[in-house]
């Protein structure tokens, strides 16, 4: 545990709290000496309690909080200590790593940075930097914040064994069981190390070593909130799905879930995404949409044509996007949310759904304008282009496009329900409430449900959208003639540079975790995976066969 950061002790001649205060501290610290973490924990919380302000007490109970895993508890210990002493690189650092145990990794690498630009040799900042970086998958960043580590401190374990992970992503094997072994010699039960390993293991068909190795770590409860490690335990899990090793594969993903499901059930079990929609779905009955009088007051953008992607999560909305975006005349949103505004006003409860149905011209205009203007500021120069808005979970928002943009073409990117299911539930999301009910398959199959629920009531109560289904697997089996009707539907120009569609994805959807996938092109593989794990999907097919038959795939 790390010890406090080091104030000066005031003088005698101090104020009676400050000098209270201080000697509460040097107490507090000669516990931490001793190895009485929980005895200096229990001071600094009565001295707080008691009204004493000292960044090193909320400092030191914060260290105790995130020790004891209540981690929003001990953010909140940090944050009073920055406000304390904002240009405290220890308390900084200790921020930015509680926000890496919540999952709010842009924020931690803020606070990181601040760390380290006031203590630029400061190898625990640049390795939890690193860990950040890493969990949002930008590897190659990870990897100069580690060497720098093992630069500042070469027996650094976690730093070791981060090289080994991230040579491993990379197959990379020699460098794998070099940064590897280097890491067990000093640290023989390192969880990282050991799934590094693991991973190299896979890739050269030593499965049963593997499985030694993933077992060994998954039998250590202390690994279970490590969020760095959970996503190196997925990477091992596609590395069993890659190699045929389904059963295992799948035992592998439902652990790694049930370990970020404990991490997270705090903060997402009260207000779940699967009811809200439920509910909100219910409340679509109510109020009756009316056709738009005047469709020319529709856009106010300049744009030649509008369209939105929707659809559930990896149904393949982002390869729909980057075909149709490597079109120059076609300008797309990278994912942003240019709604959320007009959804936290217009998209609540029945109240609001009456709200929305029965908003006049200077609402619908007012919206609209803060919609574009959002485009705009984002940097997007939309005005005689094709502007896509893809955000597969706007789908939630359909009643808010019907209302405020009638005239905009939808296209509804649908995949085998199975497919998109497991696939959800296979994936790493960074968490938010909707993802959070990817991390049972049974929940993740009920709010499939919920949402292809919700789209198909407004497209029965409000008739003049104009919605195409798109189907993934069309698109990944007939190319030309697909993306050929989704041209025609959406105003768009068919141009040779869409069967080249990959060149484009380095710059569209960075926002989008399958964004590498589509840099590979059309995968043809992805298609019926499913029924390697038929026998696992078994439990939820019930929920999905209503969805299976209205989208016209067979039932086995």
């Amino acid at each position: 545990m790390t010890t406090p950061p080091n104030e000066s002790v005031p003088s005698s001649s101090a104020p009676a709290a400050e000098l209270a205060a201080a000697q509460t501290v040097e107490q507090v610290r000669a516990a931490f000496r001793n190895g009485q973490h929980e005895y200096g924990c229990s001071v600094a919380h009565a001295a707080i309690e008691s009204g004493a302000r000292h960044p090193s007490l909320y400092y030191l109970r914060g260290l105790c909080r995130s020790r004891r895993k209540e981690f929003e508890a001990a953010l909140a210990d940090f944050e009073s200590a920055h406000a304390l002493a904002p240009d405290d690189p220890l308390i900084l650092e200790a921020t930015g790593h509680c926000l890496i145990l919540l999952e709010r990794f842009r924020e931690a690498i803020r606070f990181l940075d601040d760390a380290l630009a006031i203590k630029p040799d400061f190898a625990r900042a640049y390795y939890h930097k690193g860990v950040a970086l890493g969990l949002l998958n930008e590897i190659d960043d990870m990897r100069v914040a580690h060497r720098r580590v093992v630069g500042i401190e070469p027996g650094n374990v976690d730093a070791l064994a981060s090289l080994a992970y991230i040579a491993a992503r990379k197959n990379e094997i020699a460098e794998t069981r070099a940064y590897g072994g280097r890491t067990l010699a000093i640290a023989p039960r390192h969880g990282l190390a050991l799934v590094a390993l693991a991973m190299a293991d896979i890739e050269e068909g030593l499965i049963e070593a593997a499985l030694e190795k993933l077992s060994s770590v998954l039998g250590d409860s202390a690994s279970g909130q490590d969020g760095r490690l959970n996503m190196a335990l997925g990477f091992a899990a596609d590395a069993l799905d890659r190699h045929g090793h389904f059963p295992e594969a799948f035992r592998l993903y439902s652990e790694i879930n049930a370990r970020r499901r404990h991490i997270h059930e705090p903060r997402f079990a009260a207000g779940r995404a699967i009811d809200e929609t439920e509910k909100f779905t219910r409340a679509l009955d109510l109020p009756a949409f009316p056709a738009p009088h005047n469709q020319s007051e529709e856009t106010i953008s300049g744009a030649l044509g509008h369209v939105f992607i929707l659809g559930f999560v990896r149904s393949g909305t982002t390869l729909l996007e980057t075909i149709l975006a490597s079109n120059p005349l076609v300008v797309a949103s990278d994912e942003r949310d240019f709604l959320a505004d007009a959804a936290n006003d217009l998209l609540h409860g029945e109240e609001d759904l009456q709200r929305l149905a029965n908003l006049g011209g200077d609402g619908l205009r007012r919206w609209r304008q803060v919609y574009w203007d959002g485009v705009r500021d984002a940097g997007l120069s939309v005005a005689d282009k094709v502007f896509i808005d893809k955000v597969p979970l706007n789908s939630l928002r359909l009643p808010l496009i019907a209302r405020l943009f009638p005239v905009a073409r939808i296209l509804l990117v649908i995949r085998n329900p199975r497919d998109v299911v497991l696939s959800t539930f296979r994936h790493r999301f960074n968490m938010y409430p909707a993802s959070f009910e990817f991390l049972s398959l049974e929940d993740c199959a009920r709010f499939y449900a919920a949402v292809m629920q919700l789209v198909d009531t407004v497209r029965r109560r409000v008739p003049y959208l104009r919605v195409y289904e798109v189907r993934y697997e069309d698109l990944v089996g007939d190319f030309d003639n697909t993306i050929g009707r989704v041209c025609a539907f959406a105003g768009i120009e068919w141009t040779e540079a869409m069967q080249h569609f990959q060149n484009a994805s380095a710059v569209i959807d960075r926002r989008s975790q399958s964004a590498a996938q589509v840099r590979r092109g059309l995968y043809k593989g992805a298609a019926e995976h499913w029924r390697h794990y038929a026998r696992e999907l078994t439990p939820v097919l019930p929920i999905l066969a209503p969805w299976i038959a209205r989208f016209g795939y067979p039932e086995t």
